[in-house]
């Protein structure tokens, strides 16, 4: 006897943001979502790494747009060397970054919610 429906739980939906990294040099990303404040985070956040010439995702089980306190969401890029060689805290302090990206949830859909490094 067939069932006309699943017992299957439905698969979770991933929102993915992809950062592509057209460099020779590893850097570390990660989302901030408390745009207009571009601080970096006072806890060191989860880092995504992206390799030279290759493409590093940041996935959300939650839409990007319900993140957000407004429309905009910072990506953040960092050296994975300078990651490797100076604390958290060093690094807020001196807002050691490589390149932030300040991008409307418009911006991100006209790019198919893709940033390129650099």
């Amino acid at each position: 006897m067939f069932c006309s429906y699943s017992c299957e739980k439905l698969a979770d939906h991933t929102y993915i943001l992809r950062v592509q990294n057209n460099t020779k040099d590893t850097i570390q990303v990660y989302a901030g979502y408390n745009y207009p404040d571009t601080a970096l985070n006072v806890e060191k956040p989860i880092l995504k790494i992206g390799y030279p010439d290759y493409e590093t995702r940041l996935e959300s089980k939650t839409d990007w747009k319900d993140k957000l306190q407004g429309d905009t969401l910072s990506i953040f890029i960092l050296s994975k060397d300078t990651v490797d060689t100076y604390s958290w805290e060093d690094i807020r302090s001196e807002y050691n970054i490589l390149k932030r990206y300040d991008m409307s949830i418009s911006d991100l859909e006209s790019q198919n919610w893709t940033i390129t490094y650099p």
